[in-house]
């Protein structure tokens, strides 16, 4: 595991993780993490990937975690910066050190869904995305649709200003965020478009460019990405992808309870993270 440091093509610096199989098998995976998740969360499936032969990669877009370089309130970042800056730069980096490698993709939530957002797109052979989501609020159950009202209609409109940025680890929602990408979160969950209305606002969308596989799974408990949400996201905006389509029922799979992060912890390696050697051919 060895830390290294990107600069973007705005001259910002982003910070990967790197985990080196001991035994190469010509794949490269990268982990793209949901919104205010660091990178830190999703190290125990990179290692477990390097063991499966794969070069895995890690990061923090900036403002977050390791890729925090300034004060937050001073960050000038949104999906814009984090889409066609920051992740391309990760998508470059690995390319040209991988160069002969099939390059694959892991998104979770926001690591999935913004993915046509820049042309990063084109440098992946395979995707999969977990909790991935068509976030427009009115496709999410009643209740659900209340806590965004209230979180992203009164409180990230209420709180941003004030502070300089979202302090969203007060309302649980995992690290504080950019002022701007809190905007762009609230737009993806109020706006009837949701990401293709950012992507008409970025110019830049290569939604209906993307043809590669995709694994697109959804999770029966998972409150932040209802199997609603998932399908929405298929049929809506990979309109040209070879989309495969998994819902996972926890009773099914013996367990009390998932969610939208818990696919990632490494005491369902055992029970889930086979899915991914599958759909990558690791084994």
């Amino acid at each position: 595991m060895r830390q290294v440091s990107i600069t973007t093509a705005d001259d910002q610096q982003i910070t990967t993780t790197y985990f080196k199989p001991k035994n190469p098998s010509g794949k490269t995976i990268v982990i793209a993490g949901g919104v205010g998740l660091p990178q830190h969360f999703f190290y125990k499936l990179a290692i477990w990937l390097a063991e499966q032969g794969c070069d895995t990669y890690t990061f923090d877009y900036r403002g977050i975690a390791l890729s925090k370089t300034t004060a937050l309130n001073e960050t000038n970042a949104g999906y814009f910066e984090w889409t066609n800056y920051d992740f391309m730069a990760i998508t470059r980096h690995v390319k040209n050190k991988h160069t002969n490698n099939k390059q694959y993709l892991i998104g979770h939530s926001f690591g999935g869904n913004s993915i046509g957002l820049s042309e990063a797109y084109k440098s992946y052979d395979k995707f999969l995305f977990i909790g991935s989501q068509f976030g427009y609020f009115k496709n999410f159950p009643s209740h659900m649709q209340l806590l965004i009202l209230i979180g992203f209609g009164l409180i990230v409109g209420f709180l941003t200003p004030i502070f300089g940025y979202f302090p969203s680890k007060y309302v649980g929602l995992g690290e504080a965020l950019p002022k701007q990408v809190a905007y762009d979160w609230r737009t993806l969950l109020l706006s009837k478009k949701s990401v293709l209305g950012l992507a008409e606002k970025f110019q830049s969308n290569h939604y209906d460019k993307i043809t590669q596989p995709m694994l697109m799974i959804s999770i029966d408990d998972d409150n932040f990405a209802p199997k609603k949400t998932v399908d929405a996201l298929a049929k809506q905006v990979f309109v040209n992808a070879d989309i495969t389509r998994k819902h996972l029922e926890v009773k099914e799979l013996g367990i009390k309870k998932l969610g939208h992060n818990d696919f990632f912890r490494s005491k369902h390696k055992q029970l889930l993270w086979p899915i991914v050697s599958a759909w990558f051919n690791l084994n």
